[in-house]
Formats: structure tokens, C-alpha cells, sequence
């Protein structure tokens, strides 16, 4: 299946440097929002910057955790953040996303690991 997801262009940034392998995904409270508890390996998943640059890439594990606390300490930072490899600053950055930290506390939270389609 083919997904399509916005993404700010830092993290975008870093999706085409190589340098973040695991995209962190929450399931927003309320309808109309996305459930990534769907997604499956070998899913596809197009992202879109804000700027609209477009990057395809190929979904490797889907891993469920219960708090960003959680899947940083099992994950890491090196491939999760793209905006530092402090974990209490990632921790802190990600709960600032809009509807995250709520929506972390009641539905958990995803490490969607990612790869970039080659052309």
C-alpha cells in the first residue's frame, strides 16, 4: 500500500541526507486522523515537505511503543531526531508537536523505519 504524509523540511532534509531512519509518528485524538498502527513493512510512503519536494520511501519495521521515552531509549536518537541527538531535548521537541503529547498518552507512539527509494 502507498501512503502520502507531510513533513517538515527539516526532517525531510534529513530523510534524503540519510541521516534520520525512523520516521516518529503519533495517532492524533479525535476522527479524521491517521492510525500508523496500519502500516506494514513494505508499504510505501511518499513524504511531501513544506517547501513540496517529494521523497519516496520503502516502510522496513513498524515498531509500537507507549511513550516517546520508551522508543527513544529503544531506538535511539542518531536515526530518530533530525533536530538533535539529546534525548531529553527530543523528548521535549516531539511532546511540542501539535496533539502529540495527548495523543502519546492515550495511543502510544510509532517508530516507523524508513528507506529511501533509489531512482
Amino acid at each position: 500500500m502507498k501512503y502520502n504524509f507531510d513533513i517538515n523540511n527539516r526532517a525531510f532534509n534529513a530523510i534524503k541526507n540519510k541521516t534520520k531512519r525512523v520516521e516518529i509518528r503519533a495517532t492524533k485524538l479525535g476522527e479524521n486522523h491517521f492510525d500508523y498502527g496500519i502500516l506494514k513493512s513494505g508499504d510505501e510512503i511518499e513524504f511531501k515537505s513544506y517547501d513540496g519536494e517529494i521523497i519516496n520511501c520503502v516502510v522496513g519495521d513498524v515498531n509500537h511503543y507507549d511513550s516517546i521515552e520508551e522508543l527513544l531509549t529503544l531506538e535511539g536518537t542518531r536515526y530518530t531526531l533530525s533536530s538533535t541527538n539529546d534525548f531529553k531535548a527530543g523528548v521535549k521537541s516531539i511532546n511540542s508537536i501539535n496533539g502529540y503529547e495527548e495523543a502519546i498518552k492515550v495511543n502510544g507512539v510509532y517508530a516507523i523505519h524508513i528507506t529511501p527509494i533509489e531512482k
